[in-house]
């Protein structure tokens, strides 16, 4: 999947190229790692380009490298919004490590927002036969959007029941069944669930407004007024959308 020489061969700016044959050497999978390591780090510190180029380093010099494959494809999908070139770093992991529960969830994701919903709920089914998989809550829950999205909110709601069944700090399996009861006409039920959304992630702002907007439906205005100026309070420095969301909210009331 690698060079030949130089002139034969080239890695493009966020693909790596195909056709080539190369076995990498020890000392070329030792700084694919290294490099690896500085992209994650990168990532966590907000450093998307940073990420980018550390990751291209290290598929340059292991392009079969599952890890930063499936590292790469998230950044494309989640980051830089090209999802067709994730799918080649995803397939591209599944192929070196078939069992990489983790990818073929990530692949999923990417099917599940483009609107490939059997596609997604296929591999979402895949990982939740793999009983090594350590987060099985995730693939749950987004299997429950996929057939919601495919409208089956019945099918929804019992899998993303099981998901925060299995992890009661599952955010979005909360917020998502709050969505689901909201959007289909069931208002108490949804301020139910985004109350667990709130009670077990308390530290999420979002929690806060989704559950004063629903209250605000049921006509508890005092409860919607506290949700909402505490929502304005959690709010983090990159959520300033969100804040002043929230403090129009509470003006209106």
């Amino acid at each position: 999947m690698f060079r030949l020489s130089t002139a034969s061969c080239s890695l493009a700016l966020l693909l790596v190229s195909s056709g080539c044959s190369h076995t990498p050497t020890e000392k070329e999978k030792r700084s694919a790692e290294i490099h690896y390591d500085l992209a994650l780090q990168a990532q966590q510190a907000g450093e998307l380009q940073d990420a980018l180029r550390e990751l291209q380093v290290s598929l340059k010099n292991d392009p079969d490298y599952p890890d930063a494959n499936n590292a790469m494809g998230i950044l494309l999908h989640l980051a830089f919004r090209r999802p067709d070139e994730a799918v080649k770093h995803y397939t591209k992991a599944l192929e070196v490590r078939p069992d990489f529960s983790e990818a073929r969830t990530n692949l999923a994701n990417v099917h599940l927002d483009q609107g490939r919903y059997d596609d997604a709920i296929k591999l979402y089914e895949l990982v939740l036969n793999d009983m090594l998989y350590p987060t099985p809550f995730i693939a749950q829950g987004n299997l429950g959007w996929a057939y919601y999205k495919k409208g089956e909110p019945d099918r929804a709601v019992e899998s993303i029941k099981a998901a925060v069944t299995t992890n009661p700090n599952f955010c979005l399996g909360y917020k998502n069944l709050g969505l689901i009861y909201d959007e289909t006409g069931r208002t108490s039920e949804a301020c139910r669930q985004f109350t667990h959304y709130r009670e077990n992630c308390p530290d999420v702002a979002e929690a806060y407004m989704r559950e004063g907007v629903c209250q605000a439906k049921l006509g508890q205005v005092d409860a919607a007024k506290a949700a909402f100026a505490t929502c304005e309070t959690k709010a983090k420095a990159g959520e300033q959308v969100l804040k002043d969301d929230c403090r129009r909210l509470l003006e209106k009331l």
